[in-house]
């Protein structure tokens, strides 16, 4: 779905961007979310527009309420909604702004403010500084100074001139008769993340004063709390003559503002006609912007980013990493100065689920939503550190008391080092390091997956590949071993089968190079939908076998998993009294999940018989409910678990012309098909004989959930089993634990099913 997104845009869009390979279409507090349901931690906020996060109902209400009311209404006349909003601005700005020109962005707001400074002052010079960024439009871009903004597009307006930022002596030779203005950012965000000193800021108001120019400070990107308080300037003790606002002042909805101090007013000079605006002070934009104010101000979301940010800049300056120079900022706006080219790494972070901006060409800049929380942003600084350093941040291997079992020493390892989904690169260097020390041939691959083979090369032959994965959910459970029982999160899903193939695999390399090739993959994502590690190595090989890595018990071999697709439905409503006829949102939504419901039980007394795995199986994961006196809204998620060929398409258009009927909004996501080989594959028959010879009673299941042989299996055929150690119904759980002796025996199984399958003679189905 998002590939059909990117190239949609790709084919009809300008080309100016450089974009990543990422469409996002949902997004709520600091989280985003794209069409295959990954999800990223947020660390650009829109270019610093979403402070106060992404999804916020107080923003969609505001501009539905609105937009019933009155959307468009030009400044020739007045309006209600406009003129709150000017008095809430004049409140909550620093003293002296009392008048307000409302625009659409800042680059507006910019080029509004040079030419109220030109009116006032009768003068034409404007001084910037270096590394400073004010915009794109033609006056904005002349004070801009990176020069690959700017020469394609000269000449530009002139008497713009720039100086060193910092440094009041070089702002003492250029301020002169002809100087209207100095425009200053108090953080310069895009160059750099550079902090402006106080006495520099203090002694730049007062030779402005003296001189007879203006001061602009251009907070676009540093206000609305974004430093530690509400605007950059009220930690320096200036008062601007114009304040330059925009990005997040309408929680997301497009808006600027120029505030105009007394030396402006007074001036006498800004009349009627002197400046304009079709869409400029909309209703509906004063609309957001009002709600996100009325957020920022309940929230304390200014202090909350002091609070945050300091927090941040400690970790990052405790990173130990050649690359880094420098961490600086001021409350939620930081940069990580690099010894080199930002952009790799930024591109390794998106990878791994976390977005962040370039300040520069070897600037990472963080940007985030001011609502994440601690969580999210120690989760994005422990995969900062794992891009920049090789190792994931706080990951200690605790002392273990030895099993005097090598096999049992692996797993119980592997299950001290932390592995969510996205920050598996820890765990995957320790398992090459282990993996080399036992014979095999290891490495970490560009998805991120660890790679391990018994051969250095594969030279054209199909491998027997074992596929596990990395990845686990949250929640610490101690390590240790009570009673033959060896706790720890992940100890079944997935460690304990990915721990049992690689310790096969090197018993199979120690008694000599099998004919075949044996190639272990441990999978980054196999619990996100879009499976990425599974995805990056399905073209890679052809095997002639693979097991993939699923608990099912040392004596079960796994031969189907079902399908699955998730839906997301939104349905919103004018409220109306509950005693009136009309349904309200809720009951629209209940009533839709009683559709899917019923079509699901028809569908199954027709299709399915008595056969869990054969039916359609929806469940409602989740429901929830707004209400703000003028709408409400319910949102909720459907997953569908899908029988073998079942028909997902026919499936997607049913439910959206029931949506439509119902004025329904639906995303669809996490899209796959069923997947079911047989008991008579060769692998089967391997595995059969493998536990009965190791005194065990094989049975066969097929699992109501989904695996990475969903993915590989339409690509690499029908010899295809799920195998590993653990009982499912742990996996996930506060009890966690995988049984040992389980353990060594899955390794006796495996061992015996790879002598076999990776003997050089035809595999025939």
């Amino acid at each position: 779905m998002g590939t059909n997104f990117i190239e949609l845009e790709n084919t009809y869009t300008s080309g100016v961007y450089g974009k990543r390979p990422v469409a996002i279409v949902r997004g709520q507090g600091a989280t985003l979310w794209d069409a295959e349901g990954r999800s990223y931690i947020d660390c650009m906020a829109g270019h610093g527009v979403a402070n106060i996060g992404h999804g916020r109902s107080e923003i969609a209400a505001a501009l539905a309420a609105q937009a019933q009311r009155l959307i468009t209404c030009p400044e020739v006349v007045y309006n209600d909604v406009r003129a709150r909003l000017l008095e809430r601005l004049a409140q909550i700005t620093p003293a002296g702004l009392e008048h307000f020109f409302l625009c659409n962005s800042g680059t507006e707001a910019v080029e509004g403010a040079f030419k109220f400074a030109r009116l006032a002052t009768g003068r034409t010079g404007i001084v910037a500084t270096l590394r400073g960024f004010h915009g794109r439009s033609m006056g904005a871009l002349s004070a801009t100074w990176e020069k690959h903004y700017r020469e394609p597009f000269a000449p530009l307006v002139p008497d713009v001139s720039h100086i060193r930022y910092n440094d009041l002596s070089a702002a003492e030779a250029a301020i002169t008769d002809n100087t209207a203005a100095v425009i200053i950012e108090l953080v310069q965000a895009e160059g750099g993340v550079h902090v402006a000193q106080e006495a520099y800021v203090q002694g730049l108001a007062a030779l402005c004063r003296e001189r007879g120019a203006l001061l602009i400070i251009d907070e676009i990107q540093t206000g609305f709390g974004r430093t530690g308080t509400l605007f950059a300037c009220e930690q320096y003790g200036v008062e601007p003559d114009i304040l330059c606002l925009a990005k997040s002042l309408a929680g997301g909805v497009p808006m600027g503002a120029v505030c105009l101090g007394g030396r402006v007013m007074e001036s006498g000079r800004v009349t009627r006609g002197a400046h304009g605006s079709t869409f400029g002070g909309n209703p509906l934009a004063c609309a957001a912007a009002l709600a996100t104010l009325d957020v920022l101000e309940r929230e304390e979301l200014a202090a909350r980013a002091a609070e945050l940010g300091e927090h941040a800049r400690e970790r990052l300056r405790s990173i130990q990493s050649p690359l880094i120079r420098e961490v600086r900022g001021r409350g939620l706006l930081i940069g990580i100065e690099l010894s080199k080219r930002v952009q790799p790494y930024l591109e390794a972070l998106c990878e791994r689920g976390v977005l962040a901006l370039p300040a520069g060409p070897n600037v990472l800049r963080l940007l985030p939503p001011l609502v994440i929380s601690q969580e999210q942003l120690d989760q994005a600084i422990d995969t900062i550190t794992e891009v920049l350093t090789g190792s994931a941040h706080a990951v200690r291997t605790p002392e273990i008391v030895s099993s005097e079992n090598r096999e049992v020493d692996l797993l119980q390892r592997m299950l001290t080092i932390s592995s969510l989904s996205r920050q598996e690169g820890a765990l995957a260097r320790y398992l090459v390091e282990q993996a080399q020390q036992m014979g095999l041939h290891a490495y970490v691959d560009e998805v991120g997956n660890f790679v391990a083979s018994t051969h250095a090369e594969l030279d054209g032959q199909q491998p027997v590949v074992l596929l596990g994965h990395m990845d686990t959910v949250p929640g610490n459970i101690p390590v240790r071993i009570e009673n033959g029982l060896l706790f720890g999160r992940g100890a079944v899903d997935a460690k304990g089968p990915l721990a049992a193939f690689i310790c096969a695999a090197a018993r199979v390399a120690s008694s000599g190079t099998p004919d075949r090739p044996i190639v272990v993959v441990g999978a980054v994502e196999e619990e996100a939908a879009t499976s990425r590690g599974a995805r990056g190595v399905v073209n890679r090989y052809q095997p002639s076998a693979c097991i993939i890595g699923e608990p099912s018990s040392s004596q079960a071999v796994t031969i189907g998993y079902k399908g699955r697709l998730l839906v997301d439905g939104c349905v919103s409503h004018q409220s109306s009294h509950s005693a009136g006829p009309l349904q309200s949102s809720n009951e629209v939504a209940t009533a839709f999940w009683e559709r899917v419901r019923s079509h699901a039980d028809e569908w199954n007394q027709e299709h399915a018989g008595a056969s869990i795995f054969a039916a359609l199986l929806p469940s409602l994961r989740r429901i929830n409910s707004e209400h703000d006196g003028l709408e409400e809204r319910t949102s909720f998620t459907i997953g569908y678990r899908l029988p073998p060929n079942f028909d997902i398409a026919a499936l997607r258009e049913q439910l959206q012309r029931w949506a439509y009927t119902d004025d329904i909004h639906l995303i669809f996501s996490g899209e796959e098909a069923a997947f079911q080989t047989n008991r008579a594959i060769p692998l089967a028959r391997a595995f059969m004989a493998a536990i009965r010879a190791t005194g065990g009673q094989p049975t066969f299941k097929n699992k109501t959930g989904t695996s990475d042989m969903n993915v590989v299996g339409p690509v690499w055929g029908q010899n295809i089993v799920a195998y590993g150690p653990g009982d499912s119904r742990l996996d996930h759980t506060p009890n966690e634990h995988i049984r040992v002796d389980e353990y060594t025996h899955a390794i006796d199984v495996l061992e015996r099913v790879l002598h076999e399958t990776a003997s050089q003679r035809e595999i025939a189905l």
